[in-house]
């Protein structure tokens, strides 16, 4: 643990490596930091879609990560496609999730007990599907909150128009991760995950608004509790990236690997995410400091 003050915002470097020092808000690698978004969201949606199609080998994945102008969103998604926005407050902005129409009424009747079936031209879900329909949205919703580290993520519009949806708030490049969902004996569900890439930005760049609640066990609080000396290890991710399998087998020693910084730090305690900020100094140590945290999700309205 490093005592003293917090780490100095305008000196976010480590003396020790160079890669650090040639790291700052004007050489963002947002399409690398994206794709690790695009695994975490993944890893996010595991376990619940899991519990919801009660099926404990669900297996979900990235499958790829793809830009596009904000203009050419609907290409890229493609038709007949059901959409639910997620949004930052007072913001037009946020993350869509998106899934076939035909798709989401056939996950319906197979929970009713059916076989699947489906009208492949649905453009739109019908009234029996919505409810079922907004299940898998707060899950996606939930997820989109993991994956960010952003607590003020909430319900924006949902619908398979569009232009209504997205009504016309992005202007930058729109980035989209499509995440795969497999299960035994049953068809791959594919959703669709877009963010423009000012809203991407964002999410590394501000603090959720409002103040976070204070946790407490009993009438004594978390400081005075039994557990609150208990030492969790905690692990910061400056670097995480996919190397080919003929690549992993040839390394030799000496053998130079390329790498990108994060530009925000996620901190975890094992496989969660409890905060992000960003590489800094203090003193003559290396720090980190920390911009939002995963305690500030429950904000007084």
């Amino acid at each position: 643990m490093i005592e003293g003050a917090p780490p100095v915002g305008e000196r976010r470097a480590a003396q020790h490596c160079e890669e650090l020092l040639s790291n700052t808000l004007d050489a963002v690698d947002v399409a690398g930091d994206f794709a690790r978004f695009g695994t975490r969201l993944a890893r996010a949606l595991q376990t619940p879609l899991a519990k919801l199609f009660d099926c404990h080998k669900l297996e979900t994945g990235l499958v790829e990560c793809t830009s596009s102008p904000a203009t050419a969103l609907g290409e890229v998604l493609g038709k007949q496609m059901h959409h639910a926005r997620f949004a930052l407050p007072g913001k037009g902005l946020g993350v869509m999730a998106s899934a076939p129409v035909a798709s989401l009424i056939a996950e319906f009747d197979r929970m009713l007990g059916g076989d699947g079936d489906a009208p492949e031209d649905a453009e739109a879900l019908p009234a029996s599907a919505n409810r079922f329909a907004r299940q898998i949205e707060g899950e996606l919703l939930n997820a989109c909150i993991e994956a960010t580290g952003r607590g003020d993520l909430a319900e924006a519009a949902r619908g398979s128009d569009l232009d209504e949806i997205t009504d016309g708030t992005a202007r930058t490049p729109v980035h989209v991760a499509t995440i795969a969902v497999s299960r035994p004996n049953a068809p791959q569900l594919t959703l669709k995950f877009s963010v423009c890439e000012a809203t991407f930005v964002q999410f590394g760049g501000e603090t959720p608004v409002g103040k976070p609640v204070r946790r407490t066990i009993g009438e004594r609080g978390i400081e005075n509790s039994a557990v609150a000396q208990v030492e969790l290890s905690t692990t910061a991710t400056l670097v995480d990236m996919a190397i080919p399998l003929h690549r992993i087998v040839a390394l030799q020693p000496g053998a130079m690997l390329p790498v990108t910084i994060h530009r925000t730090i996620p901190l975890s305690i094992g496989d969660t995410i409890i905060a992000h900020g960003a590489v800094g100094m203090l003193e003559e140590h290396v720090a980190l400091e920390i911009h939002y945290t995963a305690f500030a999700r429950n904000i007084p309205s």
